[in-house]
């Protein structure tokens, strides 16, 4: 029974070293796979949801969209 354990352990070892060098080592392309891609305006348009509780800037941030030009106030009274 003991020897059944050290098979299952060692294999399962193996296993994972396995896994590991597979997708773990290896050339690191991340440049390469990185295809920075420009939003069009319809993409980039701010579902009612987001109006609705405030979150227009962070869902603009989570969808890869630029950030909206915020325009300045215009206090001549």
């Amino acid at each position: 029974m003991k020897k059944i354990r050290i098979l299952f352990a060692l294999s399962w070892t193996l296993i994972a070293l396995g896994a590991v060098a597979v997708f773990e080592f290896g050339d690191d392309n991340t440049q390469d796979k990185e295809v920075v891609k420009e939003k069009t305006v319809q993409e980039c348009e701010i579902p009612a949801f987001a109006k609705a509780i405030g979150h227009e800037d962070q869902w603009l941030l989570h969808n890869g969209c630029p950030p909206r030009e915020i325009k300045p106030k215009n206090d001549n009274n």
